[in-house]
């Protein structure tokens, strides 16, 4: 999907959701300390090299009609990494069981790229032909942004199943003319403290 499409996707998704939410019933706010994690590899499989995949953990804070998280998040791809501490903040939406919480997030990190700058073409005498790929990287500070929507669905007391999906854009040298990142993922979050 492409990043424009997403980010329309997300927006919609929680606007419609915002419009819903007065009609519907609210389930009773959960307001407190919450613990998640979340793996956020969904869009980008397979990664092709021996890297750890993204993820994202953080320790949250949710009151009546608001809620932030901060952590650290890794957003892995081929031959580019992003990561570093991340902001969430959001707005919870209750829907029947579901928890929805769109979100505006920032990230201040580093980024690092691979390119196969000096790589060379080969031929056999027996006609056959190949690339060996040879390797300069590059790492850069980096500060990102963007929008998603995280849904929450609840499975034990205070432990929740999410999903996640977000749009993010990042500056920095390493990520020159590859700055958008979609991310797909889901995991747990924990609701520890009122």
């Amino acid at each position: 999907m492409k990043p424009g499409k997403t980010v329309l996707l997300a927006a919609g998704i929680a606007s419609l959701i915002g419009a819903q939410a007065g009609a519907q019933a609210n389930r009773g706010a959960e307001t407190g300390v919450t613990l998640s994690g979340a793996w956020l590899q969904a869009n980008a499989l397979p990664l092709d090299r021996d890297a750890m995949q993204s993820g994202a953990v953080a320790v949250g804070l949710r009151g009546s009609g608001w809620a932030t998280e901060i952590g650290w998040t890794r957003i892995a791809r081929k031959l580019s990494t992003v990561e570093g501490g991340s902001l969430s903040i959001q707005r919870p939406i209750h829907w029947q069981s579901l928890v929805f919480l769109p979100a505006v997030n920032v990230l201040g990190g580093k980024a690092y790229r691979s390119v196969d700058s000096t790589g060379y073409d080969w031929t056999t005498t027996g006609g056959t032909t190949g690339h060996t790929p040879r390797y300069s990287y590059s790492e850069g500070g980096t500060f990102g942004g963007g929008v998603g929507v995280t849904v929450e669905v609840p499975l034990y007391r205070a432990l929740a199943l999410r999903g996640v999906a977000s749009q993010w854009f990042f500056s920095g040298t390493p990520v020159e003319g590859d700055r958008a990142r979609t991310v797909l993922g889901a995991g747990l979050s924990m609701l520890v403290g009122r």
